[in-house]
């Protein structure tokens, strides 16, 4: 219900190789591989037992289908893959978690891997949103207090819509944004296109 998982991957290209970083449980690779049969989908996560989780699920789908999945460190592997190599990206929920040089190390190599018109997609909370960011910055506090989710750094690091949007047109990419989950959330979805 916070995630319409559907929304995001058909706003990713239909066909060829597809990076969900940050993978989790596997549930955006699934929606791609659910919407196109086209598509090559790699997840990779840092949590091993997502991992374990999402690779279980994935034997359900039809072999030609199915999504592989990899636990690694998200900059380390993202930075691995040869320029060029990837049709479309996406990064839903996880720069947060990172320092601002990592956020902007993670966007540049996106950058760097995609295809030309390559597609990243890309789903942060608008800072600037007033009380519903308040929403989701609780939410988020919450969420690494018990454990449900990790952050690779000390604290989380949120920006502003128009930050994103800065950030992703510096890194060269053409960017338009929408909502991009319940009300009460500040959820925006940055659909960022690879300039030639």
């Amino acid at each position: 219900m916070l995630t319409p998982y559907d929304r995001m991957a058909s706003v990713l290209p239909t066909r060829g190789a597809v990076l969900d970083l940050g993978s989790g449980h596997g549930l955006l690779s699934f929606a791609l591989a659910r919407g196109s049969q086209q598509r090559q989908i790699i997840g990779i996560d840092h949590d091993p037992e997502r991992v374990r989780l999402a690779e279980a699920a994935a034997l359900a789908l039809p072999v030609g289908t199915r999504p592989v999945f990899e636990t690694g460190d998200l900059k380390d592997r993202l930075g691995s893959f040869a320029s060029g190599s990837f049709a479309g990206i996406a990064m839903i929920d996880i720069l947060h978690y990172f320092d601002p040089a990592s956020q902007e190390f993670l966007i540049s190599q996106a950058a760097r891997v995609l295809a030309p018109d390559g597609v990243l997609a890309m789903r942060e909370v608008d800072t600037d949103a007033g009380i519903k960011a308040a929403t989701n910055r609780l939410y988020e506090r919450l969420a690494t207090g018990i454990g449900f989710t990790k952050s690779a750094g000390p604290k989380l690091c949120f920006r502003g819509a128009a930050e994103w949007t800065n950030l992703l047109e510096n890194a060269g990419f053409a960017v338009r944004s929408e909502p991009c989950g319940p009300p009460l959330f500040a959820d925006v979805l940055f659909v960022a296109q690879r300039r030639l």
